[in-house]
Formats: structure tokens, C-alpha cells, sequence
């Protein structure tokens, strides 16, 4: 698990088949305080979270591939909780 903090959405004109459909968010990883403490990466949002809202994210890209129905797809994050 990551936490992190939802810096914007991605939006592409082709991609892989299994994303078609699929909110994809650039998050950030944070420390407890909210200071960035590593490099943005691409998530799938299934949660609705919004701009700056941090978040929980699994890595476990089985997970991701089970939620977008494609053993094949290349994502492997996706937000799994909202810190409230």
C-alpha cells in the first residue's frame, strides 16, 4: 500500500483495450505530513476520489488487472481508499 495524493486525471487517445472506459489518475506519493516524497505514477480510480485528496493505492497488479477484467493489462496501481 501507497499513500498518496491525486495530482490530476490522464487522459490518452489510444491505449491498451482494457483501460477503455477507466479513470486513470497521476498521484503522488506523500509521507503522514503530506510532503511528496517520491516521483508521480499512473493509477486506475475506481473510488471517484478528486484533485488532492489523498489516498490509499495498491500495487498488487493482479488486483488491477481482476478489477479491469484483463489478465493482460499493463496498469498495476489502483486507489483502494480515500483518507477521510
Amino acid at each position: 500500500m501507497i499513500l498518496a495524493r491525486v495530482d490530476g486525471h490522464a487522459v490518452s487517445s489510444i491505449g491498451h483495450p482494457s483501460l477503455i472506459g477507466q479513470t486513470i489518475v497521476l498521484c503522488t506519493p506523500i509521507d503522514e505530513a503530506g510532503v511528496s516524497v517520491g516521483n508521480p505514477f499512473a493509477a486506475v480510480d475506481t473510488m471517484g476520489a478528486g484533485r488532492h485528496a489523498h489516498v490509499f493505492i495498491t500495487t498488487d497488479g493482479s488486483w488491477t488487472q481482476g478489477t479491469v477484467h484483463d489478465d493482460h493489462s499493463p496498469i498495476r496501481n489502483q486507489i483502494v481508499g480515500i483518507v477521510d
